[in-house]
């Protein structure tokens, strides 16, 4: 960041500070609309407008909220202070340059990108020109993620479940990019040491991308994590067990509930049984947390819990399990094959001409 940029960054927002942030939602579809719907509940904030390329969403959201609806985002330049974008991943990198080259400062959902490539040209964007850029990995601000963090000091072992019932929504994209991304950045939060190796298997269920996966990685100061994520399981669970000296902490990010289990009684010697704690978890909403730290962000220009860079991270780490389950597909196609399937849309994504 240059001197003038860096100065900027910190001073732009003295004028802000007494008035109310002006926002803009683009993409406003499923995930979209909550976006609009909380920040046109925060005090601070003005909804100006929502822009989605279904002219019909965006009057519906318009009229929930408030705001006025567009079609084209490029409407909002001049006119907000900040931006939620919740469009297609495809169009995260057009849509989060051309808002961070007109003075917007932008929550970007997950993934940050499509590309690390675009990912480095949009952190390179917003630190040139002194904006926020923050990323939506909602599950930072899970109540239960929250309680855990005061008890966290050395994670020795992870184990990390996120499974769930199929829908059609996000079926377009791996399930490593749809959620086990989640679960890859609160890992990468917690251990901040280079990662040594990293192996993983998965399979497509449903979809021709892949559904179900487990990820071992290891990192350079002996941390190993293990991760499931599934989105054709029976049931629906997001569990995150973090084993450190003499503790485990066992997140439950679905219930909203977090155990505290002090291990260091347990020996063969003893016949003491784990001392349990279940820890206090707020009823806070973590979107609205999500949000409420943007938009503090924006107004104080501090940097967000989740920043471009990191969000850049984790996107990364995605990409290498995903290229490390695609080592497997080869077996998985013939398997298939051999079971008398046709050659159909799944065989051509498992086995990609060279």
């Amino acid at each position: 960041m240059t001197v003038f940029a860096t100065v900027f960054f910190f001073l732009q927002p003295l004028a802000t500070m007494t008035k109310k942030i002006r926002v803009g939602v683009i993409g406003v579809g499923h995930l979209g609309r909550y976006h609009a719907l909380k920040y046109a509940a925060l005090e601070d904030v003005d909804l100006v407008s929502v822009a989605d390329l279904n002219l019909q969403q965006a009057q519906l959201v318009a009229t929930e909220t408030g705001a006025v609806p567009c079609t084209d985002y490029r409407e909002l330049a001049g006119k907000v202070d900040a931006v939620s974008i919740a469009a297609n991943t495809t169009s995260h990198f057009e849509v989060g340059r051309f808002c961070l080259e007109n003075g917007m400062d932008v929550m970007m959902e997950k993934p940050i990108t499509l590309t690390l490539q675009e990912a480095d040209a949009l952190l390179k964007i917003a630190a040139e020109g002194g904006r926020i850029l923050q990323v939506g990995l909602i599950e930072r601000f899970n109540p239960a993620m929250q309680a855990a963090r005061p008890h966290l000091n050395l994670p020795l072992f992870i184990e990390s479940k996120r499974v769930g019932v199929f829908t059609p929504r996000s079926a377009d994209v791996d399930v490593i990019i749809d959620l086990m991304i989640h679960d890859l950045d609160i890992i990468l939060a917690l251990v901040r040491a280079p990662i040594e190796s990293i192996s993983a298997v998965g399979a497509p269920v449903i979809t021709p991308h892949t559904d179900i996966v487990n990820a071992h990685i290891i990192f350079a100061n002996g941390c190993t994590a293990n991760l499931t994520t599934s989105r054709v399981a029976p049931v629906a669970e997001r569990r995150m067990r973090i084993f450190q000296p003499g503790e485990c902490l066992d997140v439950d990010f679905q219930n909203k509930e977090c155990v505290l289990s002090r291990l260091a009684a347990c020996t063969p010697e003893a016949t003491q049984h784990p001392v349990q704690e279940s820890l206090t978890v707020s009823s806070a909403d973590a979107l609205e947390m999500e949000l409420r730290e943007f938009v503090d962000c924006v107004r104080t220009r501090r940097l967000p819990a989740v920043t471009g860079a990191q969000g850049r991270n984790a996107l990364a780490v995605a990409l290498e399990v995903i290229q490390a389950v695609r080592k497997n597909n080869r077996r998985l196609a013939q398997t298939i094959r051999e079971a008398g399937m046709p050659d159909c849309a799944l065989l051509r994504q498992l086995m990609p001409a060279a």
